[in-house]
């Protein structure tokens, strides 16, 4: 997602985005933004390529823990070369394109159409939040905690319902909450990136904001995605 522009020196300059001068900040939300669009292209891509290559897919379903394990160790680091110009990138979009090969076998369950409009509501829900905190002029850094709270709650109730309960009630309850969570958590970041953040952390930023997305898609998918016959 990097575009063509000077770099700001991240080694140098560590101004928070809402003391920096004008120029900077909006070549730094330019960054985030541009760099997310491309990790989705990226993570569409890998997505992509998975459904279209059966070997591939197959490779993923059954080895469905060890491609977490890679997804996880790719965003750890992104964390340790997030300062580092190329590399970085590198790992930013190592890690996007790996997110959506390991989406692909939860994605091939649905439509089509389902996949499309599930795309176009995430993008619709992100782009109304991020509107409406860029023109707003509450705090929203207090949501910090809940969000987590809420959260923990989520995965713990997935993990319970998937071993144990496994009831259609619990599941759809907990795409709701899901939803809600992580639109919560776009508020949440957005605010955070655009008033909070330090200009040289747009890697971190990109990351925070592209997993809430990928999150919000996939539970938006769940709960009005059609599923293949």
């Amino acid at each position: 997602m990097e575009l063509e522009q000077q770099p700001i020196n991240v080694s140098a300059r560590k101004t928070v985005v809402a003391q920096a001068p004008i120029i900077e900040r909006k070549a730094f939300l330019k960054k985030v933004y541009g760099l997310l669009s491309l990790s989705v292209l990226m993570a569409t891509i890998g997505a992509w390529a998975t459904l279209s290559n059966e070997a591939l897919l197959t490779t993923v379903i059954n080895n469905i823990f060890i491609f977490f394990i890679l997804e996880i160790g790719t965003m750890i680091w992104c964390m340790f070369a997030r300062q580092k110009e190329t590399q970085g990138l590198i790992a930013l979009f190592s890690f996007t394109t790996l997110t959506g090969i390991v989406a692909a076998p939860v994605v091939m369950m649905y439509t089509q159409a389902s996949v499309v409009n599930a795309l176009l509501l995430t993008a619709l829900v992100f782009g109304g939040l991020t509107l409406y905190v860029a023109n707003s002029k509450r705090d929203f850094s207090f949501l910090g905690g809940m969000l987590t709270v809420g959260l923990i709650v989520l995965i713990v109730g997935t993990l319970l319902n998937a071993f144990f309960f496994k009831s259609p009630a619990n599941t759809m309850f907990m795409n709701i909450g899901g939803a809600f969570l992580f639109s919560g958590f776009i508020v949440y970041d957005t605010f955070m990136i655009m008033r909070k953040y330090p200009t040289n952390e747009y890697i971190l930023a990109t990351i925070s904001l592209y997993i809430d997305v990928l999150n919000l898609f996939l539970i938006l998918l769940q709960l009005f995605g059609g599923r293949r016959d």
